[in-house]
C-alpha cells in the first residue's frame, strides 16, 4: 500500500506542519483512504468489496509494491509514511497520500487485518489489529497489498448512530470508487457488494472509462477538451449541448489525478454552454486539471478535503476556454434558451473545496414584502421582485438534489398508513434514502421516519411524508433519475414559505443570499420564474428619462 520508500515516522518539524485529523467519517472515507494507497503504491487492479454499506467489511486488494515485514509494524503508528520527508517535500507533494494517518485512525475504530507482500520477499506478511492489539505473523499472499477492515465503529456506537442506512452508505462507496476509476483509467476496478459484482472497469482509454463508468450513451455524447500553457494543461471531455442532467453529479474534477468538487470551477464549465443548453440543465464533464505541484497546497484541509492553488484565476479562465474551443461547432440559441436575468458577477477564488463551494454570485438588498407573496430587493443593476415561494422552492430542490447532511429525528416520528399506501411506498425507501429521508419499515402497515434532509428538516415530517405518497403514483413509470428528482420537487413545494407567509427582513435577507448562491435561480422547479428584474434603464425609459 505504500511505495518502495521505507515507512518512517516523521520528525516532529514536519509533522507539526501537516494539518492532521480524523480520516474515518463513514465507510465511504475508509475505502477513499484506501484506493488511494494504492494508487500511490503504483498499483494497476484495485479490487473493493463491502458488506451491509461497509459496516460489517470493507476489503481493498491491490497488486501495488506491498508493505515490506520490516516496515509493516510501522504501517499504524501516527504520522509514518513512505511518501514525504522534509519539509520541501511538504510543499510539492505528488502523492494522493502523505499525511501517514489512514491505517492508525482505522485501526483505532475497526478490527484491521493486512496481508501484503512485496517482490523482493519470498513470505508475505499478515498483520491483525483490533482493540490496541497488534499482532504480526508470516502468511502466504500474493504481491500486493489487501486491507480488511470489519465491524467499523464497533467501539464508537454514537458515530455509527449517525450513518445512513447501508443502502444508502453503500451508495456512497460506489460513488468513490467510479471518482477513482474515471480518475485513473489506465488502472482497473472491480467493486463487489455482498458477494455480487457491480461494477468492473478493465484498464482502458478515458472514453472508455467514462463509457464503463456512466453510460455508453453518455460517452457518445461527450468531446474531448484540451488547453496547454507553461505548467498548466487541462484535458478531458464535456458533454454536446444535446446532453444535460438537472444536477452536477455528472461533473467531475480532478487536480494532479486528486478529485475535487467545486462550484467555481462548475461556473467556468458552464459558462460556455449558456445559450446553448437549457439554463435549467447541467453539462456532463470530466476534466483533468494538470500543474506544477509546487502551485497547488494540499495541505490546507485535515482531511484532504480541499486544494489551494496559487494562480487560480489562470486555470478558471484556462477552463472555460477551453469548453468555449470544444463547443465552437455547436452554435448558440439564445432565442430559445435565453441566459440568466442577471449575469454572475465576478466570483470569490482561491480555495477549491471537495465539498460543495457556496459562494454569492449577486448581493440583493431586501427593501420589503408586496402582498406578503413577493419581496422587493435592490439588485446592482435596478429592482428586483422575488416570488418567494417560487424562490425558496428553488433553493431546497437545488440541495435535495446535491445531497448533504441530514437531520436524525430523536425519537423517530411513527406513522400508520393504509394497506395501499404501504405497497406504494416500499419499492421508493432506497429512492427517499437517496434524498436524506429516512423512513423505515416498523410492523405491516406502520412506518418510522428516522431522518429528513438538512434542507427541509423543519417541516413536519408527516407532511412531508403524505405530499411524498401523493406523488408515488406518477413515479411509478419513471427513471430513477427522473422519479428521484420528481419526489424533490414536491419535497421542495412542501417545506418552502407559502405566498402569505410574512417574513422578517432578517429572513428576506437569507433567502435571497440563498438564491443567489443557488446553482440555477432564474425559475423554480415547474419552470415559473422565481424573479423579475427591471433594470434601471428600463426605468429610466418608463420615466422618459430616455
Amino acid at each position: 500500500m505504500v511505495s518502495q520508500t521505507a515507512i518512517q515516522v516523521l520528525p516532529p518539524e514536519v509533522a507539526e506542519r501537516i494539518a492532521a485529523g480524523e480520516v474515518v467519517e463513514r465507510p465511504a472515507s475508509v475505502v477513499k483512504e484506501l484506493i488511494e494507497n494504492s494508487l500511490d503504491a503504483g498499483a494497476s487492479a484495485i479490487s473493493v468489496e463491502i458488506r451491509d454499506g461497509g459496516l460489517s467489511l470493507i476489503r481493498v486488494s491491490d497488486d501495488g509494491c506491498g508493505i515490506s515485514r520490516a516496515d509493516l509494524p510501522l504501517a499504524l503508528e501516527r504520522f509514518a509514511t513512505s511518501k514525504i520527508r522534509t519539509l520541501e517535500d511538504l510543499e510539492a507533494i505528488r502523492t494522493l497520500g502523505f499525511r501517514g494517518e489512514a491505517l492508525s485512525s482505522i485501526a483505532a475504530v475497526a478490527h484491521l487485518e493486512i496481508l501484503t507482500r512485496t517482490r523482493d520477499e519470498l513470505e508475505g506478511s499478515r498483520l491483525h489489529a483490533k482493540g490496541g492489539e497488534v499482532v504480526i505473523e508470516p502468511a502466504a499472499s500474493p504481491v500486493g497489498t489487501s486491507v480488511t477492515v470489519r465491524h467499523l465503529f464497533y467501539n464508537t456506537p454514537a458515530r455509527r448512530k449517525f450513518l445512513k442506512s447501508p443502502m444508502r452508505e453503500g451508495e456512497l462507496v460506489r460513488q468513490t470508487v467510479l471518482r477513482y476509476s474515471l480518475a485513473y483509467p489506465a488502472v482497473a476496478f472491480r467493486l463487489v457488494v455482498n458477494g455480487r459484482e457491480t461494477y468492473v472497469a478493465p484498464p482502458a482509454t478515458p472514453l472508455e472509462r467514462i463509457g464503463a463508468a456512466l453510460g455508453r450513451e453518455v460517452a457518445a455524447e461527450m468531446v474531448p477538451i484540451g488547453w496547454e500553457a507553461a505548467d498548466l494543461r487541462i484535458e478531458g471531455y464535456i458533454s454536446r449541448p444535446t446532453l444535460g442532467r438537472r444536477d452536477r453529479k455528472g461533473q467531475f474534477f480532478f487536480v494532479n489525478g486528486r478529485p475535487v468538487r467545486s462550484g467555481l470551477l462548475a461556473v467556468m464549465l458552464e459558462r460556455p454552454y449558456a445559450g446553448r443548453l437549457p439554463p435549467e440543465r447541467r453539462p456532463l464533464a470530466v476534466v483533468h486539471i494538470r500543474l506544477d505541484p509546487r502551485l497547488v497546497d494540499v495541505n490546507v484541509h485535515p482531511r484532504k478535503a480541499e486544494v489551494r492553488l496559487s494562480q487560480e484565476r489562470s486555470v478558471y479562465g484556462a477552463l472555460t476556454r477551453a469548453v468555449e474551443e470544444a463547443l465552437a461547432p455547436y452554435p448558440r440559441r439564445e432565442e430559445e434558451y435565453p441566459a440568466l436575468a442577471w449575469p454572475f458577477a465576478e466570483v470569490e477564488v482561491g480555495v477549491v473545496r471537495e465539498e460543495r463551494a457556496e459562494y454569492l454570485a449577486v448581493r440583493l438588498e431586501p427593501m420589503g414584502q408586496l402582498n406578503n407573496a413577493y419581496i422587493v430587493a435592490r439588485g446592482p443593476e435596478g429592482l428586483v421582485v422575488v416570488d418567494q415561494h417560487a424562490a425558496h422552492e428553488q433553493v431546497l430542490f437545488e440541495r435535495l438534489l446535491n445531497g448533504g447532511p441530514v437531520r436524525p429525528l430523536n425519537p423517530p416520528v411513527r406513522v400508520e398508513l393504509t394497506s395501499r399506501e404501504a405497497e406504494r411506498l416500499e419499492p421508493f425507501l432506497p429512492l427517499l434514502a437517496d434524498l436524506g429521508m429516512e423512513v423505515e419499515p416498523f410492523g405491516r402497515r406502520t412506518f418510522l421516519i428516522r431522518a429528513l434532509p438538512a434542507p427541509v428538516a423543519t417541516s413536519d415530517p408527516r407532511e412531508l411524508l403524505e405530499a411524498v405518497l401523493e406523488e408515488l403514483p406518477g413515479c411509478r413509470r419513471l427513471e430513477p433519475e427522473a422519479a428521484r428528482e420528481r419526489l424533490a420537487m414536491k419535497m421542495a413545494c412542501t417545506a418552502a414559505v407559502k405566498a402569505g407567509d410574512i417574513l422578517s427582513a432578517e429572513e428576506m435577507q437569507a433567502l435571497l443570499d440563498d438564491l443567489s448562491a443557488a446553482w440555477s435561480p432564474a425559475t423554480c422547479p415547474h419552470g415559473r420564474p422565481a424573479f423579475v428584474l427591471l433594470t434601471v434603464e428600463e426605468l429610466e425609459r418608463r420615466f422618459m428619462r430616455r
